[in-house]
C-alpha cells in the first residue's frame, strides 16, 4: 500500500485509505471484506477461502471497489464472491468451491469487464434491485445438484450484456439455461438486455 509492505493482508487493508491500491505480493488464504473506496490488485496471486462459511471476497454496501488481476477460489459452502456495493472486476479467474450456491452473488452495482468465472449452482446471480453489467469475460456453469432452475447468469434485477462468452455445460440440472430472468414477488420487475 503506497509503497509500504505489510505482513498480513488484514494489516494492509487497515492501513488503506480511499483511493489507495492494495496489491497482494503472495497467495493468501482469507475471507476478505472490502469496505473502502479502493483498488484491490491481486497481483497475479490467488485468494483462497477459509471454509468458515463466508464469501472469499465481499464488497460492503457503500464501498466503491475495483478488483483485478488474479484468482479467487470459493469455499465448500456459500458464495465465492458477494458484492453489496459498487464494484468493477477485471482479469479475475473466479471459481466456485461448491455447487450448492451461486459462485458470485450481486446485491449492488457490478460491472464485469473481463476474466473467467466458473462453477456454482449459478455462475453469476443478480439479485432483485441490483444492477449487473457484463461487457466481457468467459462464464461457465459446469454442474450442480438438486432440482432447481439454473443459469450461467441468473437475473432477478437489471442485467445488461454487451459482450462475453457464456457456456452452459450442465446437462444434469433442471432446465439448465444460459441466461435466465426470474421475478420475485414484491420486488421490482427484472430487466434483461443482450446486445452485440
Amino acid at each position: 500500500v503506497n509503497g509500504n509492505k505489510y505482513e498480513s493482508l488484514a494489516e494492509a487493508l487497515a492501513a488503506t485509505g480511499d483511493g489507495d491500491t492494495v496489491t497482494l505480493v503472495a497467495d493468501v488464504t482469507a475471507d476478505v471484506v472490502l469496505d473502502k473506496n479502493i483498488t484491490f490488485d491481486l497481483g497475479g496471486h490467488t485468494l483462497t477461502n477459509t471454509n468458515a462459511g463466508s464469501a472469499t471476497l465481499t464488497v460492503s454496501a457503500g464501498a466503491v471497489v475495483t478488483v483485478k488481476n488474479g484468482s479467487i477460489l470459493g469455499g465448500s459452502s456459500y458464495y465465492a464472491i458477494r458484492n453489496n456495493g459498487t464494484a468493477t472486476f477485471m482479469d479475475i479467474a473466479a471459481t466456485a468451491g461448491n455447487v450448492g450456491s451461486s459462485m458470485l452473488d450481486n446485491w449492488g452495482t457490478l460491472t464485469i469487464e473481463s476474466g473467467t468465472y466458473t462453477g456454482g449452482m449459478n455462475t453469476v446471480k443478480n439479485e432483485p434491485n441490483a444492477t449487473l453489467v457484463i461487457t466481457g469475460g468467459t462464464f461457465t456453469l459446469e454442474k450442480h445438484t438438486g432440482s432447481s432452475f439454473t443459469g450461467v447468469v441468473f437475473n432477478y434485477g437489471a442485467l445488461s450484456v454487451t459482450g462475453g462468452t457464456f457456456i452452459q455445460a450442465d446437462t444434469t440440472g433442471w432446465y439448465p439455461t444460459v441466461i435466465l430472468t426470474g421475478s420475485e414477488a414484491g420486488k421490482a420487475a427484472p430487466s434483461t438486455s443482450i446486445t452485440g
